[in-house]
């Protein structure tokens, strides 16, 4: 069964990276994601705790393995979603000619 993740949730960022590019490592999360060490290091032991990738520390660097490849993402992409109609009626201007108030 596959795993569903929020298409527009920090997980699913991650995970688009690391199923285009390997190796990488946090650093380079950091720097690609443009967010703090400590958000990222709170997701990263999510994701690892639910199976979903490994992280192989080595004495200068800590790489990001992707365990499982049966990912789904779920929900609707901030481009794909309708613009709000606005109901009710238009206001017209007014044709008076007099003083302006203001």
């Amino acid at each position: 069964m596959p795993i569903e993740i929020e298409s527009d949730s920090l997980e699913a960022r991650i995970l688009r990276i690391l199923i285009k590019t390997y190796p990488v490592t946090v650093s380079d999360l950091e720097w690609d994601l443009k967010i703090s060490p400590n958000i990222l290091q709170r997701t990263m032991k999510a994701l690892q705790s639910r199976g979903i990738i490994e992280l192989e520390e080595l004495p200068d660097k800590t790489f990001i393995r992707l365990i499982r490849r049966d990912i789904s993402f779920v929900g609707r992409k901030a481009t794909q979603r309708k613009r709000v109609k606005r109901k009710g009626k238009k206001v017209e201007k007014s044709e008076y000619d007099g003083m302006m108030y203001g």
